[in-house]
């Protein structure tokens, strides 16, 4: 029997239902995803998924597949992410993703969106041929870490507290630009729940790290340029010594970056490929 498949906005979707979706899509994922509700809006606001160019699925009236995009200027260019996108499993097979995504496409065009961006597991080889079949391209391999830091360095800086992300400038402490979930922009989305740490020199900030206070996760950490090589970033990490912590989307091309990352002991869990999509 043929099954009707409507595509459709989720302007109006009940964030409960969507949510709980969300879950179950990616609850045997390479890694396991389990948020609630209000973890869920957080993500929503954090990457700025707008519902109302987002993508759903349904099929009698049930919601069944979801494709988030969020919106912003990236690079200076009106740019799409695709947040997460997910089926559940007793409809999968029935190519509602690509559905999805051709429906999307035109509407992002007609909107001035330039790019698409999303992430993969480097091990989905049947998401990576999707994708790729839609005419998205490989464009970088993200690692992820988590674990507690083994830190021996003595503290020789104070470690303050600062607000001012205008401090933060890719010309002083970025070799390549954070992906999106790691973007200033993310950061100041959900600034209530992170804090800035740095060391100064001289009134000049040399180091900085950004963690959410709630779950320990690293949005961002740098040192400046013309600072390195000086133990700086080990003195950064030193008051999250017996803490866990998280890192996502660290770029593999930033070699001295994931070597001090496994000096400190964290584990490599996930990998993960960005892809880009042309309008």
């Amino acid at each position: 029997m043929q099954t009707n498949i409507e595509i459709h906005s989720l302007t109006h979707v009940d964030l409960e239902e969507l949510s709980a979706l969300y879950n179950l899509s990616y609850q045997n994922y390479y890694v396991s995803i389990n948020l609630s509700t209000e973890q869920f809006q957080g993500k929503l606001k954090m990457e700025d998924i707008n519902l109302d160019y987002s993508v759903g699925a349904s099929i009698d009236g049930k919601l069944v597949g979801f494709l988030l995009y969020g919106i912003r200027n990236y690079n200076d260019v009106k740019t799409a992410y695709i947040g997460g996108t997910g089926v559940c499993p007793e409809h999968r097979g029935k190519k509602i993703t690509q559905q999805m995504l051709d429906f999307s496409f035109p509407k992002l065009k007609e909107q001035q969106v330039k790019n698409i961006f999303l992430e993969v597991n480097t091990k989905n080889d049947f998401a990576i041929n999707a994708y790729e079949a839609c005419g998205f391209e490989k464009t970088r391999t993200l690692n992820s870490y988590k674990g507690i830091p083994i830190l021996v360095v003595n503290p020789l800086h104070e470690i303050v507290e600062f607000s001012d992300l205008d401090l933060i400038t890719s010309e002083n402490f970025w070799d390549i630009k954070p992906t999106w979930k790691n973007d200033i922009q993310s950061v100041k989305n959900i600034i209530e729940d992170c804090q800035i740490n740095g060391i100064y020199e001289d009134g000049i900030l040399v180091a900085y790290k950004i963690i959410n206070k709630n779950n320990t996760r690293i949005y961002q950490f740098g040192v400046h340029h013309d600072y390195r090589n000086r133990y700086l970033a080990s003195i950064l990490f030193s008051d999250l010594k017996n803490k866990e912590i998280k890192m996502i989307n660290v770029d593999e091309r930033e070699i001295s970056t994931n070597d001090f990352i496994q000096s400190m002991g964290l584990e490599l869990y996930d990998k993960q490929y960005e892809m880009k999509k042309e309008l």
